[in-house]
């Protein structure tokens, strides 16, 4: 199989946007043909056709999600983006040490709401460390959420090839990543007191969210590129909902809320303020 029926995209576009508000235009047609058909090779299933009909008729929710699987992008690298992380060094730790700013309770939350296979969400918690030198006095957390459960179970094992860590400064490496010896030389895993600050789960965007905030820092980073305008409206909406006065959303650099009804104030490209 090279190319999809488009009957067959339109309604495995329907299901992704019902489901997962992703909006599959048809320039993602052969991608979606691509990796369909990868899967289709492994599974059970003989046809695009007769794996339609088992999602439509007698899919759990173990089964959507392994085509959620299928069609999503799990791209994601430490430290991705640097602007953001410099930001947040400038003008959020650096005040807090200086103590030009506060938190009630000296209590920090900080949310990655698409946080793939987890290098986002260590890599917040290791530019705390180094960025906020008291840290352990803090009622810091950060919750990792994504709906994929490839992705969430990567997450959770936090451990990674090295040639994703490669490029880091050495000392940061060091301190914060563990080396696998023998036939594991050539992975890390993010090392226990970084581990320790972040907690994974599932979450769909799309769902209600049991989440009660407030959050000082939010990263939703290229994520609303999957969703259509009003997709993005109301996730924004929600977002907003749940940072505290002051705080920070981060998108991704190929995101915009332009266009979009926002009480956010831009401080940088891709970055808002509450």
């Amino acid at each position: 199989m090279t190319t999809l029926a488009p009957s067959h995209f339109e309604q495995i576009a329907e299901i992704a946007m019902g489901r997962w508000g992703l909006n599959l235009t048809d320039r993602k047609m052969q991608l979606v043909s691509n990796r369909l058909a990868k899967f289709l090779y492994k599974s059970r299933f003989n046809d695009v056709q007769e794996y339609l009909e088992h999602l439509e008729a007698e899919a759990d929710e173990e089964d959507m999600l392994v085509f959620f699987d299928v069609l999503s992008t799990n791209v994601t690298s430490f430290f991705r983006e640097r602007k953001h992380f410099d930001y947040l060094q400038r003008e959020f730790y650096t005040p807090l040490a200086q103590g030009n700013l506060t938190t009630p309770g000296r209590r920090i939350r900080i949310w990655s709401a698409a946080c793939s296979t987890g290098p986002e969400p260590y890599s917040l918690a290791i530019h705390a460390i180094d960025h906020l030198p008291d840290l352990d006095t803090w009622d810091f957390k950060i919750l990792a959420t994504d709906l994929s459960n490839s992705a969430i179970q990567d997450a959770r094992r936090a451990v990674y090839p090295f040639k994703m860590v490669e490029d880091l400064d050495r000392g940061l490496l060091k301190r914060h990543f563990l080396r696998g010896r023998g036939k594991q030389a050539e992975m890390v895993r993010v090392a226990p007191h970084v581990r320790c600050l972040v907690t994974v789960g599932r979450l769909n965007l799309m769902d209600s969210w049991p989440i009660r905030g407030p959050f000082d820092v939010i990263f939703c980073r290229n994520v609303m590129i999957y969703f259509d305008k009003p997709t993005r409206q109301r996730l924004v909406v929600r977002l907003y909902d749940l940072l505290r006065g002051g705080g920070l959303l981060a998108i991704g650099s190929a995101e915009t809320l332009s266009g979009l009804d926002s009480q956010f104030r831009t401080v940088e490209p891709s970055v808002y303020v509450k």
